[in-house]
């Protein structure tokens, strides 16, 4: 019996010994260890290309400054990184490495460690970045066909100002993947989950919400908060500046001959060739490419989405040139040509 246990001791002594220089092994060669991904941040405005030798970039893509994204290879002569940006078609593009830098955190710079920690609302910038920009315009009567239990949907009369006029979605930046500009993941799943009345209450002036109130029904129900948290945090100012540039861009469609065909054709069909010819005679000729027309299943109209390119400077729909903002934007596409304008109730 003790020779067995001699046995067994000096076979477990073996086999812990053999363990411990095996781990011993792991942990003195970190360089072993899975290279954390890396990512290039941007600093400032430049093309996405499919192919930089070809210039070729379909949907004529630009990333922007202070988002980040993961690098997948860098050319053989190091002049541009390969990168993936999600929300785009074909998503890897080559990024001029002159750009922005190269960082071991997608969305933190190395000389901004800090970053995810920006307070969303934060006050000051009223300078917006210059890009592309996409102006989502709702019709509510639409929406609200199958939302009634929505807050602002239940009040929704025929006498409401969105009962016959466009309302205010949201003013996205693009790509697409341009959203949640220095959010917390806390944040972001809270957004995603629709709990938009947990977000952090935005610091708009007073008349800014009296103005916001009145153009985005969806105020009453914090819609506000999620277009800021998700998209405007992307645009380069603070929410206040952000949200008089919407309302402006917005009270400048109403009050174009726009706003006129969908308000007098209640009831009734429009053409997407009417909706373009009406942008055409209000902001110039070519400006009614930029319009994507949105219809829902049952072939009424729910939304337009206007293309920008350029910086909006004005907070006032009086001062703001909306036809030097559309001159130079892409192309829009539609799949729907013709779409009911729905009647309120």
């Amino acid at each position: 019996m003790l020779q067995i246990n001699v046995v067994l001791n000096q076979s477990v002594f073996r086999y812990t010994a053999v363990l411990g220089f095996i781990l011993s092994l792991l942990f003195a060669f970190p360089a072993y260890a899975k290279k954390p991904n890396q990512c290039f941040e941007i600093q400032k405005s430049c093309p996405a290309f499919q192919s930089f030798r070809k210039k070729t970039n379909p949907g004529n893509v630009t990333v922007t400054e202070g988002n980040s994204y993961s690098i997948i290879q860098k050319s053989k002569k190091g002049t541009h990184y390969r990168v993936r940006i999600e929300g785009i078609d074909r998503q890897e593009r080559w990024i001029d490495s002159r750009c922005g830098i190269k960082t071991d955190q997608c969305g933190i710079s190395n000389n901004n460690k800090n970053a995810l920690k920006t307070i969303a609302s934060k006050p000051g910038k009223t300078k917006a970045k210059s890009g592309q920009y996409l102006l989502a315009l709702s019709w509510m009567p639409t929406f609200c066909e199958s939302r009634s239990r929505k807050k602002e949907c239940r009040s929704l009369g025929e006498n409401r100002y969105d009962a016959t006029h466009l309302s205010l979605h949201g003013l996205w930046p693009q790509p697409r993947a341009n959203a949640y500009c220095g959010v917390s993941d806390t944040d972001k799943g809270i957004d995603r989950n629709k709990r938009w009345h947990l977000l952090e209450p935005l610091k708009l002036s007073h008349e800014t919400v009296k103005k916001l109130a009145f153009v985005m029904p969806g105020y009453a129900s914090n819609l506000h908060r999620h277009e800021w948290i998700k998209h405007g945090t992307c645009y380069g100012t603070d929410a206040d500046t952000y949200y008089q540039h919407s309302i402006a861009l917005t009270q400048k469609i109403n009050e174009s001959a726009v706003g006129r065909l969908l308000s007098k054709n209640i009831g009734r069909k429009v053409s997407l060739k009417q909706i373009r010819q009406s942008f055409d005679n209000s902001f110039g000729k070519g400006a009614g490419k930029k319009v994507d027309l949105r219809c829902d299943r049952k072939g009424r109209i729910s939304e337009l989405w206007i293309n920008f390119t350029g910086v909006v400077t004005d907070k006032s729909a009086d001062d703001l040139d909306v036809s030097r903002l559309m001159k130079s934007a892409i192309d829009a596409g539609s799949t729907c040509f013709k779409g009911y304008v729905d009647r309120a109730g």
